[in-house]
């Protein structure tokens, strides 16, 4: 899945961070930004290398289709954070 296409906002999408959420993350302890442990495939880490949540615990998807999901959710929660996709990937 080509990922980097979904790095562009829309045009008519406005800037929008959330500080309500990112509150309540640095109340969870948890430090943006988020990315994929690709070395654990579906396990999600906070800038610390802590986890924070896993994607498909059960394996019934093939880790392609993980790796697609966990980026995607990386992608949408950072933004959301208020760091931009480029800060996404790591």
């Amino acid at each position: 899945m080509a990922t980097s296409a979904l790095a562009k906002p829309p045009a008519a999408a406005a800037t929008f961070v959330s500080t309500l959420f990112t509150s309540a993350l640095s109340a969870l302890d948890i430090r943006m930004p988020l990315r994929h442990d690709t070395a654990c495939c579906g396990t999600i880490i906070d800038a610390e290398g802590r986890m924070v949540f896993v994607i498909d615990t059960n394996r019934e998807h093939p880790d392609r289709e993980v790796t697609d999901i966990a980026t995607l959710l990386v992608l949408a929660l950072n933004v959301h954070a208020g760091y931009p996709p480029e800060a996404s990937h790591g």
